[in-house]
């Protein structure tokens, strides 16, 4: 008769199964992970890496044949580098991750492959194209009658194991309900197995979470680990349903969590609009100094004429896009397909992440640092006058974002510059004007107070635009 450590150990290995084995990487690319000497950005075969995007559904992997691969190449077609995938199945065509025994009835410790191979297609089909994949472990709206999951629709646990949305997310590890976790747990193997292949996915735990730490803290932990045990390294955040708290979380908790999630702040319920929206990204980012993480934004909400109140127009969210990057974040990415909700994959989407990529082939944005201290009113000009976003390499170049709308301001390039080179990015239209070499007018003189430079930025249409701004020559 076996010792009563050795039963205790069987149960255990029953209970929880054995790691799905982790196949060798796919390529030789060094895998995405914080920039080494750009810690608020990423790094991507070697290179340092702004990522944009948008997409027309949350779960792309769920996608299949050309529908999934024409959609890439729509988004890799004007500069796109970055999707967001939550491991859900809530749309029709979609598959569960468990074989169905019965009607409406499935086996958790049984899978259905065609939700794998789906999710090793989607990987190897952004792979390819160099797109990175920003993986939701778990989202609290997948669980209800009917799915999996729920213990009405499952042959192994009843709702004395997991009764409600609580009992499932938090109350597995708040209750140390290994009944539970072990199927949790083979899900999350199961999903690393695949994963762990390719080297552009960065992990999060929730959506929207509103979840106790611990159970965060516990999933972040676990993937870590399991990781570490092939012999990997995988970057995780959690993101919380207030995008402050996603910040407070990822800093209070650095050793685990590698980039904070800050969606949240790109919807008008949750977040904020106009100036306020920049400067939320803006003192997430300052409180960052002493150690930097890269701020994402996988979801910009907004869509029309604002049907949604939750959300925002679809005005504001593309202003949201360029607003986020100019505030010095690390990704950015339209939300949903223009449903009311975001504006996806749009061709007003797809306008402006051309524009963006425009911007980032002139303009070396990793190495500036957002300084809306460069920026002033013209005398006598409203303070409305001058809604205006500035990047600056100071002493090299200058970037300068203006929505929709006519603005005037003035820069200050802070080194004493003789003549700077100006060009005109005009977003909607696509296309850069010819450069302008004008001369940088000083008030007073060296040494007194108040001296300063002055270059007036007036915008060239009532659309978006981006001032780019580069020194020629030295006083």
């Amino acid at each position: 008769m076996p010792s009563n450590s050795l039963l205790a150990f069987v149960i255990t290995a029953l209970l929880v199964g054995v790691a799905e084995p982790v196949p060798a990487q796919t390529s030789d690319v060094e895998p995405v992970q914080p920039a080494a000497e750009h810690p608020f950005y990423w790094e991507y075969e070697g290179e340092p890496v702004v990522l944009i995007g948008g997409s027309d559904d949350d779960n792309l992997f769920q996608w299949t044949g050309d529908r999934l691969t024409d959609h890439l190449d729509r988004l890799a077609s004007v500069g796109g580098n970055y999707v967001r995938n939550t491991m859900s199945d809530r749309d029709e065509d979609d598959v569960y991750a468990f074989a169905e025994v019965e009607e409406d009835v499935y086996d958790l410790e049984q899978w259905n492959d065609e939700y794998w191979d789906r999710l090793e297609n989607f990987l190897r089909e952004t792979s390819e194209r160099d797109v990175i994949v920003q993986l939701t472990l778990w989202d609290h709206f997948d669980f209800h009658e009917g799915h999996p999951w729920h213990p009405a629709s499952n042959v192994n646990y009843g709702p004395e194991v997991a009764g409600d949305e609580g009992d499932f997310f938090g109350g597995s590890v708040l209750q140390e309900n290994e009944e539970l976790l072990a199927h949790q747990r083979r899900f999350v193997d199961k999903i690393l197995s695949i994963s762990l292949q390719y080297g552009n996915v960065l992990y999060n735990i929730n959506n929207e979470g509103s979840q106790p730490r611990a159970w965060d803290h516990y999933w972040a932990s676990y993937i870590r680990e399991q990781a570490a045990e092939q012999g990997r390294k995988v970057y995780v955040t959690s993101m919380m349903f207030d995008p402050s708290s996603s910040v407070r979380r990822a800093m209070t908790d650095r050793d685990v969590y590698a980039y904070a999630e800050i969606s949240q702040n790109n919807q008008d319920s949750r977040g904020a609009r106009g100036p306020a929206h920049y400067t939320n990204v803006l003192t997430w980012r300052e409180k960052l100094e002493d150690n930097p993480m890269p701020l994402n934004n996988v979801k910009i909400y907004g869509s029309g004429a604002g049907e949604n109140n939750s959300a925002g127009t679809g005005k504001e969210a593309t202003a949201r896009l360029w607003k986020n990057v100019f505030a010095g974040a690390a990704s950015a990415r339209f939300h949903r397909p223009e449903d009311g909700w975001g504006l996806g994959l749009s061709d007003h989407a797809r306008t402006h992440l051309e524009a963006m990529s425009m911007l980032l082939e002139e303009f070396e944005l990793v190495d500036a640092s957002p300084h809306p201290d460069l920026l002033r009113s013209p005398v006598g000009m409203p303070s409305a006058s001058m809604e205006a976003y500035c990047l600056a390499e100071i002493g090299e170049a200058y970037a300068v974002y203006f929505p929709e709308g006519r603005y005037t301001i003035e820069l200050d390039p802070w080194v004493y510059a003789d003549s700077v080179r100006v060009r005109w990015l005009e977003i909607e239209e696509g296309t850069w004007s010819e450069p302008e070499v004008r001369s940088v007018h000083w008030e007073g003189g060296l040494g007194e107070w108040g001296h300063r430079g002055r270059i007036r930025l007036t915008t060239p249409s009532n659309g978006s635009a981006v001032a780019l701004v580069e020194v020629v020559e030295m006083q």
